[in-house]
């Protein structure tokens, strides 16, 4: 499946930005999903930005978000380069299996 290419993986500092689009900023208080996934960053606004395409693309699919989903190791995926959608996908199908659903 193709993605939107990563263009900037950003950094503790300087953030997330998908080829076409705009970096993607925290702005406290705007949403609260937001701001969970923030601090769930650590305030890493890198790792803020992979954290919201991933959360985006499940509560796409599956009208729950990231933080419902049963743990998983987000951070090292954001570190090894892996993009944030292809990683939301296998977290649907890990979920998905967990519950008897293989055909999420």
């Amino acid at each position: 499946m193709a993605f939107i290419d990563v263009a900037a993986r950003g950094s503790a500092s300087e953030p997330f930005q998908l080829a076409g689009r705009n970096p993607i900023l925290h702005t406290p208080g705007v949403q609260e999903t937001h701001d969970r996934l923030f601090e769930y960053a650590g305030g890493h606004l890198g790792f803020y930005g992979f954290l919201r395409v991933a959360n985006f693309r499940i509560a796409k699919r599956l009208m729950i978000g990231l933080m419902d989903l049963p743990d998983r190791l987000w951070r090292d995926a954001y570190e090894d380069g892996a993009h944030p959608s292809e990683e939301a996908d296998e977290a649907i199908q890990e979920a998905g299996t967990e519950i008897g659903l293989d055909d999420l």
